[in-house]
């Protein structure tokens, strides 16, 4: 009887007609997937605003914007509007001081001390080498994460003779080497250094060195306020128990603007994500050699366990999977970002929200996994053939059954949060639900059968419980029915 069954679903497998969808149908369908996907999760989370895009090589493929960047003007975000980007300001911190590596102002093993005295840490704990440029950059140098006081409770940060008062009062935490600890004062101290060895100051010499030269005009070194609602998204807290958010004060991060002060847009950051990629394949230098990019790519600290983050000089890695991504996140008062690169793909993304309380990084893995196949079959494609990838042609085009088009979308089940959005592959449609933990591991494909009857493909090839989707006198499709589950197209 097993065999029988199984036989009977193989044959219906087979027998199901071909679909002609192309790689690229396919991959827009998943791209409007991952808007559905992300939408509802921003709404059901009250974000004011966010903004996301997906890089290959040196093309910005897909954006989306949700949301306002000020509940004052109600402006939409666009491409264009600056965010916090927090922590992904050591990126740029780490690439200005390898710059002064390069060119011999500044050396990665010195005691930072050596360029400004008022540096000097106060050692108890025996270390056998000082405080260094290499060990601030990879977390490693046994410093405090912060400085003598909490100046995230009310952004009151320290200026550059305030920053020198307070190390000048703090003890090293641990030798280096002997654990890794993230220090935003770290980052804030190299800052300075950068600011003294360049001639000029941190502020202008990111802007010449990295902004400019990377066509990043809109990127600053500081929060502008002065453009909230106008071009700047204005960072909101986390919500009270009412669902009200308060608008994050007018601030500026001063000397701790090397750890957290830039802020940029979608545009802006797929240049600076191109540029990695460009160097990368391209080789020679541009703001770096290919070779120092590769090195402060390369893994300088893991714990002896593998239990604690890898870190190379200022790039952090993510697993995704069995998937190495590069980047960094970051977490600022009413702002969180999330940048990462698959550099063997060429392939980057990054995520802005203006709200402190949800993070994008579960977003952008999920973005990621929803699409990188796609992203992958059709430029691959395209840089190998030089065209635009091309129709499957089986002979079933001409005369398909079905235009799978018609069934996609979002679809909902009243009073739960079951949503899903149906999509389009090569060769049938996908369903995703919407509020899973993780929505792409629980994507289902669907096969046709017939008219508007889909069946559902068990991993091992399979058929399982039939999909009937129902049209209205118009012939529009408005809902399906599985497991005698109605669910409304949206």
């Amino acid at each position: 009887m097993k065999k029988l069954l199984l036989a009977t679903c193989m044959t219906a497998l087979l027998s199901a007609p071909a679909l002609a969808e192309t790689p690229e149908d396919a991959l827009q369908s998943r791209f409007r997937a991952a808007e559905a996907l992300l939408d509802a999760n921003l709404v059901k989370e009250s974000v004011p605003g966010a903004a996301i895009g997906i890089v290959h090589d040196q093309e910005l493929i897909w954006s989306h914007q949700f949301g306002v960047e000020s509940f004052r003007t109600n402006n939409p975000v666009t491409d264009d509007t600056l965010f916090s980007i927090c922590s992904v300001s050591k990126l740029f911190n780490g690439i200005a001081a390898m710059n002064l590596v390069e060119d011999g102002s500044l050396a990665l093993d010195a005691p930072l001390s050596q360029y400004d005295s008022g540096l000097g840490m106060t050692d108890n704990q025996g270390s056998e080498e000082p405080v260094t440029a290499r060990g601030i950059l990879t977390h490693v140098a046994g410093l405090p994460r912060e400085g003598t006081r909490d100046y995230w409770a009310d952004n009151s940060f320290p200026d550059t003779a305030g920053l020198i008062e307070t190390v000048s009062t703090q003890e090293q935490l641990y030798r280096p080497y002997d654990h890794w600890q993230y220090s935003n004062l770290g980052m804030a101290m190299l800052g300075d250094v950068v600011g003294k060895l360049s001639g000029t100051n941190w502020d202008d010499y990111i802007d010449q060195t990295i902004f400019t030269p990377l066509g990043m005009s809109r990127s600053v070194t500081d929060m502008p306020f002065d453009l909230v609602g106008k071009g700047f998204a204005q960072g909101y807290y986390i919500r009270s128990p009412k669902g009200d958010r308060n608008a994050v004060e007018e601030h500026s991060f001063r000397a701790f603007a090397p750890a957290a002060g830039i802020a940029s847009s979608v545009n802006d950051m797929a240049k600076f994500a191109s540029w990695h990629f460009r160097l990368h394949e391209k080789g020679g230098q541009e703001i770096l050699k290919a070779t120092t990019l590769k090195n402060m790519q390369r893994v300088h600290w893991v714990g002896a366990d593998f239990d604690e983050p890898a870190w190379g000089l200022a790039y952090a890695t993510r697993r995704y999977g069995k998937a190495t991504m590069w980047g960094h996140g970051g977490y600022c008062p009413g702002a969180r970002t999330e940048f990462v690169m698959r550099l063997p793909k060429k392939i980057g993304v990054v995520m802005m929200v203006s709200a402190n309380d949800v993070s994008p990084g579960a977003m952008v893995k999920t973005i990621y996994a929803l699409t990188e196949s796609a992203i992958a079959k059709v430029y691959n494609s395209k840089a190998e053939n030089g065209t635009e990838a091309a129709a499957v042609n089986d002979g079933a085009a001409a005369d398909k059954a079905v235009n799978l088009s018609d069934y996609e979308g979002s679809y909902a089940v009243a009073n739960y949060d079951w949503d899903g959005y149906v999509g389009i592959n090569e060769d049938g449609l996908f369903f995703m639900p919407i509020f899973s933990n993780d929505p792409v591991k629980n994507i289902e494909n669907w096969v046709h059968e017939e008219g508007d009857r889909f069946r559902r493909k068990r991993k091992d090839d399979t058929l399982a419980e039939a999909i009937e989707f129902e049209r209205d006198a118009t012939g529009k499709v408005t809902g399906l029915v599985q497991h005698s589950y109605r669910s409304t197209k949206r």
